[in-house]
């Protein structure tokens, strides 16, 4: 199924894009979000296996990555802001893959406070179940660097076995892909 084929199959599913989990409660990402991504953005250790640790400055989320991350507001995935306990702790997306935009592909980037404690892993699952169970999608997907040992290993947590390398669309970087196929008995694949 090409990406126009997928967005017309997700227009016909029920938005918002909105999951709870334990202890997180993901909703859409919107504009009221901006000082969050900034602020998020702004912490090196973060940034690092982003793009080397550098902040993202306010502009080029006015003027390109939010509206990126709001392009799928009309279907049942995309970018979605991460709370826990009302507090805002990063966000998660599951959008069309870099790799094969045929199969949704998995991301998230946490506050450096929020790491260690196990909500990549919590959001991540919670993230895979709903492609499998409420999408109805065969697989999922994820990317990071190989050096990005700490987000590989959620992948795995979430049944993610390594498929190969590629070079990032956009940060023109080398990754690692990791994908999970789901599970016809279990339906998460986790």
């Amino acid at each position: 199924m090409k990406f126009g084929a997928l967005r017309r199959y997700a227009s016909s599913v029920a938005v918002p894009f909105v999951l709870d989990t334990a202890r997180l409660h993901l909703r859409r990402i919107d504009d009221g979000h901006l000082d969050d991504l900034v602020d998020l953005d702004s912490d090196p250790a973060v940034m690092r296996f982003i793009n080397g640790g550098t902040p993202t400055p306010r502009q080029v989320y006015e003027d390109t990555l939010l509206e990126r991350m709001k392009a799928f507001a009309d279907h049942p995935f995309g970018y979605a802001a991460a709370y826990e306990a009302e507090r805002f702790v990063g966000w998660f997306h599951l959008r069309p893959s870099v790799a094969d935009e045929t199969v949704l592909e998995l991301g998230y980037r946490l506050r450096r406070d929020a790491w260690g404690r196990g909500l990549a892993t919590e959001g991540s699952r919670a993230l895979v179940r709903y492609a499998f169970e409420t999408l109805d999608r065969d697989c999922v997907d994820a990317v990071a660097l190989p050096e990005n040992e700490a987000s590989i290993g959620v992948m795995k947590k979430c049944g993610m076995q390594y498929a190969g390398r590629l070079v990032h669309p956009r940060g023109g970087m080398e990754v690692v892909r990791y994908l999970v196929k789901r599970d016809v008995d279990q339906g998460t694949g986790s």
